[in-house]
């Protein structure tokens, strides 16, 4: 996830008095937490994705193992736990029963293959709250789930026990997985690194680990962290309406020939004299056409505007922008970026074209990006990274937290040879530290996460 740009294409009111719908918030409810656990990889991260995305669910963690299922409980207080099971079995009621007496504010629902009558009755006895079969598919797995979390979620979270991670350390631990450093994380948050090492130490000892390699790994064995979600949907407008340019800036020449620029266009803009996110009602909101926020040299506050509207961001630099400034601006969310001299010629077209899904850049920036981008996949090679038996050693140590040192050990070979095959893993996987390292490595499949224990 990325700090401080919570992207939510319409707001909650916005979408339910367009379409008349009664969501969550209208009801004074809030969305009810889930943990989701499965053996199966596969089905554990399809149902984690889907509930993802259904109104109503916020999915704080997925597992594999029973022990998983117990420190999410702890670590993300969920209000349902969802188990996939092919067959339930004795073990699988005895862990059922476990959870239950730890967290007995939690409901259970198990999706199943098959089961007998007699391990269903103990599975009841255990707590179980309610059963579905797989083969109804996901819609009444969803509808139960419904059923079982429409009572339950009136008012706000109830506060985290000493165990339970707050929102917060959340925070922290998705940025270190990252790549994110202490001062990164200190700016991006806007607290002081003081608090962020405070943060960390706390992580540490609700994950029982001394190292942030190995915090991250438990982080995403337990689906705490996921890949971050692709600024992908379309916002909804009636077609043919031209873009509105949300415009935010210090004021000066750069600002006022934008504004010029605009108007002798003949196209619609607001001028968003504050940094702050627009408030839910401002009329931008409401615009049936595409919204696209212009940004002229823009500060790390400014970002909270795009980030309130949800918007495609184009970002008019006033100095001449390098190779190492574009990329920056790109990575973090922008999708063009137009010099100020080239405002009255080229903002309008830039505007129209990222209205419609494109990426807007110079010749130069462009021919530039492409020969960084060639070097890169040169270095990478094509598809899934190449390991060789050494690399992925080193790499399943990484994941269980030891240092250079005792993976030399370990392995039975120099600390310098340990140091050399961990640079040549940050360069195939393209990251900068142990982190981002593991954190790649995860999702790429290159590390299991049973392979760590949680």
């Amino acid at each position: 996830m990325t700090a401080g740009r919570p992207y939510n294409r319409l707001t909650t009111g916005a979408r339910s008095q367009l379409f008349g719908e009664t969501t969550m918030a209208d009801l004074g409810l809030r969305p009810a937490r889930l943990v989701v656990q499965s053996d199966r990889r596969l089905v554990r991260e399809a149902l984690a994705a889907y509930f993802s995305d259904a109104r109503g669910f916020t999915v704080v963690g997925h597992t594999d193992t029973p022990h998983g299922l117990h420190t999410l409980c702890a670590l993300g207080r969920p209000d349902v736990c969802l188990i996939d099971v092919e067959a339930l079995t004795a073990r699988t009621v005895r862990t059922l029963r476990e959870i239950r007496t730890a967290f007995p504010g939690v409901d259970l629902v198990v999706a199943y293959t098959s089961l007998s009558l007699e391990l269903l009755a103990e599975a009841v006895r255990a707590g179980v709250t309610s059963f579905v079969p797989s083969s109804r598919g996901l819609d009444a797995v969803l509808k139960l789930l419904r059923q079982r979390t429409r009572r339950a979620h009136t008012g706000p979270l109830t506060a985290p026990d000493g165990q339970a991670l707050t929102d917060r350390e959340l925070g922290v631990i998705s940025l270190m997985s990252s790549g994110h450093t202490v001062s990164d994380i200190a700016r991006l948050l806007r607290i002081s690194p003081h608090t962020v090492d405070n943060h960390k130490r706390r992580v540490y000892a609700k994950f029982g680990v001394g190292s942030q390699s190995l915090a991250v790994s438990r982080a995403i064995a337990l689906g705490l962290v996921e890949p971050p979600k692709t600024n992908g949907e379309a916002r909804l407008w009636q077609p043919g309406q031209p873009p509105l340019a949300v415009v935010c800036g210090p004021p000066g020449p750069v600002l006022n020939q934008l504004v010029q620029t605009l108007v002798g266009r003949g196209l619609p803009f607001v001028h968003a004299r504050s940094q702050q996110p627009l408030h839910q009602d401002h009329w931008a909101r409401w615009h049936r056409g595409p919204v696209i926020t212009v940004l002229v040299d823009p500060s790390d506050r400014d970002w909270l505007l795009p980030a309130s509207l949800d918007t495609a961001v184009v970002v008019v630099q006033s100095a001449q922008p390098d190779l190492a400034v574009v990329t920056d601006l790109l990575a973090t969310g922008a999708r063009a970026v137009v010099h100020a001299d080239d405002v009255p010629d080229d903002l309008p077209e830039v505007l129209s074209l990222i209205s419609r899904g494109y990426v807007a850049l110079s010749a130069g920036h462009a021919t530039e990006l492409a020969g960084w981008m060639a070097v890169r996949h040169a270095e990478r090679g094509s598809g899934m990274p190449d390991l060789t038996a050494r690399e992925q050693d080193i790499l399943g140590l990484l994941a269980v937290g030891q240092t250079i040192r005792q993976a030399a050990r370990t392995l039975g070979i120099a600390a310098k040879t340990v140091e050399n095959t961990q640079a040549r893993l940050y360069r195939k996987l393209g990251t900068r530290n142990r982190a981002e390292t593991l954190t790649v490595a995860y999702r790429l499949g290159l590390l299991d996460p049973t392979s760590t224990s949680v």
